[in-house]
């Protein structure tokens, strides 16, 4: 596969995209500078999304997607198109693969597809008839697979500052199984051994006496078969899982960081919000008890001033009717004394006591004289029973006067309304600090990571499952007949015949890419130069393994290399299985350089990318391939150089022959 030219209209920073990036002979190499955030990466992406398509599902993604600069002035869609070579049954085919997303009047995104190969046009949309797009986008996918197939397409296109990743605990030995597997053609023969195996376990069916055992044996070879198409299934999400986390771990890093700093900020802007909201409500609650108190103000402010001016009075006046209740619960009444007086006169009149006659009167002036009785009214015997107990009931009345409390809260209430607008502006000032950027991410990533522990774990029970029933499987007697039968012994030699040949060719293939790497190692591993004696993968296709060796003999074991050297053993590796691999596809590289030092930047540029592919586009910075001293070592192998111009002020980017000014053989 080579591509010859990309247009991209609309999309992200280009508005009306034209490049032409085909090779010369022997000049695999195109050069395209730019610098951070003028759109190379977008030009990565407009190659990927022509080949693979845009993940477009509303209408905000496709207004993020759409060029500022184009909105009013262009048609609002986008189109991304593709001219590449290929071939097909050894016959170079031509093919123009064009696909233009825009909204329906509904807002709503919409696709349209089309490829031209030689003149055969296959086309398909939103709008196509399902039974017609299904037919058409098979036939698309299919040709774009025969070239690239998507799920390889990141050991070819990617970014430099990522291979280190690959490297990470568990992805390195996914990546050469998916390679061995996929790029080199190995799937079709695990494929033909399976299904060598389900021919054989239903003829061994056919062939059991017993109606029951057969029964029971197709059953577990039917429960084998889904568990089988189960654990396939867990695999593909595990390893889509697994790439999701590699693919998203620094940006996921870098959210977390972010979330920290803007929780902090986010929780200021919360507790000043609620600050504000207090105080509207102090401000409500102060206007409710001070209409309290206008309402009630006869009783709390009035009275109180009218007991003190009467107070004196008022006790005077329940003093002495204290004392004159008292002096007439002390005293008898004269009617009973009267009584009293009469039965003694008459008592000592009958019983001639008397010297000298009394009265009852003189006795009872007497009595009433002696015991200091009076019958003297008070000035205040008009007062009734009641309102003595109301003039009591107003000295012993306990009045509350607010006023004091309420008049403080206004003071501090003018005071903090003052503040709403400074803590409004620190409210606005805060939120300016916040990044703005889509957390959803964060939870997704560890959805995801937790996801990718269950699918571990399901993955095992299914195995085990599965070993379970070949045991039971195993436990049949089955029962030949006399006679040969050349089928049933062909079918099951099959299996082990096509595992025979993928182990052989994996054998084949496997020296080949130990050979290549040891050599490209040797040259291109800096800090390892000329050292390394052997490369060994395993030759178990279900457990791969990938091991250095120092010439003296011990093992260099990958999690010890540091930044730069993992990113140059993970680009000797790709580029091995891109030479021995069944595919041919360009390499694109963005950030170049990645984290190389000065020494294996040197070596790279000498020795990796100028024999790296038939079309290799590298996307690079000045500060990467560095004019005057890198450009040169591999001017000889470049076919075309272009820089991409970010336009701040019209939004969008330009492309200019040259490398930075520098144009070829200058």
């Amino acid at each position: 596969m080579l591509i010859k030219k990309i247009k991209a209209k609309n999309f992200k920073t280009y508005l009306n995209l034209d490049l032409d990036i085909a090779v010369e002979q022997d000049k695999p190499i195109i050069l395209i500078g730019g610098a951070n955030g003028g759109g190379k990466t977008t030009l990565f992406e407009s190659i990927y999304g022509a080949l693979y398509g845009l993940q477009i599902h509303n209408a905000r993604q496709f207004k993020e997607l759409l060029n500022a600069g184009a909105i009013g002035k262009e048609d609002e869609k986008i189109m991304l198109e593709l001219h590449f070579t290929g071939k097909v049954l050894n016959e170079e085919q031509q093919y123009v693969l064009t696909r233009i997303y825009m909204l329906n009047p509904s807002g709503n995104p919409v696709e349209s597809v089309k490829l031209n190969m030689n003149g055969t046009i296959f086309m398909y949309g939103t709008a196509t008839p399902p039974a017609q797009r299904a037919e058409q986008e098979a036939q698309v996918n299919k040709i774009i697979k025969a070239n690239l197939p998507q799920e390889l397409s990141r050991y070819f296109l990617f970014d430099a500052m990522e291979a280190g990743n690959l490297l990470k605990e568990d992805q390195l030995n996914r990546v050469i199984r998916e390679n061995i597997e996929n790029v080199m053609g190995f799937n079709k023969y695990m494929q033909m051994s399976k299904s060598a195996e389900t021919l054989f376990q239903t003829y061994t069916a056919q062939r059991l006496n017993i109606e029951n055992e057969k029964k029971e044996y197709l059953e577990l070879v039917e429960q084998k078969k889904k568990l089988q198409e189960h654990q396939t299934s867990l695999e593909t999400q595990l390893q889509d899982a697994l790439q999701y986390s590699v693919a998203n771990k620094e940006l996921y890093d870098n959210l977390k960081i972010g979330l920290n700093e803007e929780t902090t900020i986010k929780n200021k802007i919360e507790q000043t919000k609620t600050h504000i909201e207090n105080i509207y409500k102090k401000e409500t609650i102060f206007r409710d008890e001070l209409d309290e108190f206008v309402k009630d103000i006869e009783l709390n402010v009035c009275v109180p001033k009218l007991v003190e001016a009467v107070k004196t009075e008022v006790n005077l006046i329940l003093k002495t009717k204290n004392e004159q209740e008292q002096q007439q619960n002390s005293n008898i009444a004269p009617e009973q004394i009267e009584a009293i007086s009469t039965s003694i006169v008459q008592y000592l009149s009958e019983n001639n006591l008397v010297l000298k006659a009394v009265t009852v009167e003189e006795l009872v002036d007497y009595v009433i004289a002696k015991s200091g009785q009076t019958n003297e009214k008070s000035l205040y015997d008009f007062l009734e029973f009641s309102e003595v107990k109301a003039l009591e009931g107003l000295l012993n009345m306990r009045a509350a006067n607010t006023f004091p409390s309420l008049n403080q809260q206004q003071v501090e209430l003018n005071f903090s309304i003052t503040q709403i607008p400074l803590f409004e502006s620190q409210v606005e000032q805060m939120k300016q600090q916040i990044t703005g950027r889509d957390y959803v991410l964060l939870k997704a990533y560890e959805d995801n990571e937790s996801n990718i522990k269950k699918l571990e774990i399901q993955i095992a029970e299914v195995k085990g499952e599965i070993i379970k029933i070949e045991k039971r499987l195993h436990q049949f007697d089955i029962q030949t007949s006399q006679e040969p039968d050349p089928k049933y012994e062909a079918l099951g030699k099959l299996k082990g015949f096509f595992e025979d040949v993928a182990n052989r060719l994996l054998k084949i293939k496997k020296q080949q890419i130990e050979l290549k790497m040891k050599q490209d190692l040797n040259i291109n591993l800096s800090a390892y130069h000329d050292v390394i004696d052997r490369v060994e993968l395993s030759e178990n296709l279900k457990d791969l393994t990938f091991k250095i060796y120092h010439k003296k003999g011990n093992e260099i074991y990958l999690s010890q290399l540091n930044t730069a050297s993992k990113q140059v053993v993970i680009q000797v590796l790709l580029k091995s299985l891109h030479e021995f691999g069944d595919y041919d596809p360009p390499v694109m590289i963005d950030t170049v350089m990645g984290v190389l030092d000065e020494t294996s930047r040197a070596i790279v540029l000498e020795n990796y990318f100028p024999d790296l592919s038939q079309q290799t586009i590298l996307l690079s910075s000045d500060s990467e391939i560095r004019i005057g001293k890198d450009l040169e070592k591999i001017e000889p192998f470049i076919s075309k150089t272009y820089t991409l111009q970010r336009d701040k002020e019209k939004q969008l980017t330009d492309v200019v022959k040259g490398y930075f000014g520098v144009t070829l053989n200058d």
